[in-house]
């Protein structure tokens, strides 16, 4: 702001000191008188800038008090502004409370107008009831007329309410023996099934068993031929038991007399056959010794033969 002031009064100064060229006719003054001039200017000058300055001061202080109220009036717009839309967000708090209001109001109008339809259709229902109920008593008038008369020439009922309880212990009676009626022939359907599938089953076990039997009687009869076939076997085998017995005996001897010869052929003085518990690997052993022995002689003979050719043939 200073410098503004200072550019301010600089340029007022310099139109106040802009003047015009002096004339011809104070060439001729002197030089003090010119000062003279000068300082009077100076003067009015300064005079000049200082109303000018009291001028802009008072200037100043009406823009700063216009300015002042332009914050006030700004700081009071902010406030109205705030309080507006302070005002504006009330509105809007109480429009919506007022929307939820109203559709509550709309919901519970809603379930009021269902209750009332609701109760309309039982009074409507009510009212259909109480007619047919009017319609029942004036056609059942004739019924009662009929059991009163019913209960004065009766001794055993005083009034009609006993005659309707005996009435309704009679057929409460009556549907108890139906129902224990429909148990037992439940009862019985059962059992009559149960027995067609036990029937079914012991038939179905008796042909079966008998088809068992059947083949039981065929494995006998087989089982009865094979045994008389086996008996026969029997029979033969113990009469060529002994003839067996004794051949198998002798070749037994004759191996061991072959083994023995084909033993002491060789000179070998163990018989490695005696370690062998079972007589017939014993005896299978010995033949093998002797076809080896025999096998291994007849090969030597044969070379023999061929060796007493060859000198005949080239003697």
């Amino acid at each position: 702001m200073t410098s503004s002031m200072e550019d301010y009064f600089r340029t007022a100064l310099s139109k106040e000191l802009a003047v015009a060229p002096p004339e011809r006719e104070h060439e001729h003054l002197s030089s003090t008188s010119r000062l003279l001039e000068k300082q009077r200017e100076v003067t009015e000058a300064e005079s000049l800038l200082t109303n000018q300055k009291e001028e802009f001061k008072l200037k100043m202080q009406s823009l700063k008090m216009r300015r002042e109220k332009l914050n006030s009036k700004e700081h009071e717009l902010r406030e109205s502004l705030a309080n507006f839309e302070k005002y504006i967000n009330e509105l809007d708090s109480k429009k919506m409370r007022a929307l939820k209001r109203a559709h509550d109001e709309r919901e519970l109008a809603s379930v009021k107008q269902k209750d009332i339809e609701r109760l309309q259709a039982e009074i409507d229902e009510l009212r259909r009831k109480r007619e047919e109920l009017t319609t029942r008593n004036a056609k059942y008038g004739e019924h009662s007329k009929y059991l009163e008369k019913t209960v004065e020439l009766a001794d055993e009922f005083q009034e009609i309410r006993e005659l309707i309880d005996r009435y309704t212990t009679l057929y409460t009676n009556k549907e108890s023996l139906l129902e224990i009626q429909t148990q037992r022939e439940e009862q019985l359907e059962m059992l009559r099934r149960k027995r067609d599938a036990f029937m079914q089953k012991t038939s179905n076990e008796i042909l079966t068993l008998n088809n068992r039997i059947g083949d039981l009687q065929h494995h006998l009869e087989q089982a009865e031929i094979d045994a008389r076939r086996a008996e026969n076997d029997w029979i033969f085998i113990q009469s060529t038991a002994a003839e067996k017995t004794l051949l198998l005996g002798n070749v037994i001897l004759a191996v061991r007399n072959l083994y023995h010869l084909v033993l002491r052929q060789q000179k070998v003085d163990k018989d490695e056959s005696q370690d062998i518990i079972d007589p017939v690997k014993r005896v299978r052993q010995q033949l093998e010794k002797v076809e080896m022995f025999i096998h291994d002689f007849t090969a030597i003979t044969h070379e023999m033969k061929r060796g007493d050719q060859a000198k005949a043939r080239m003697s």
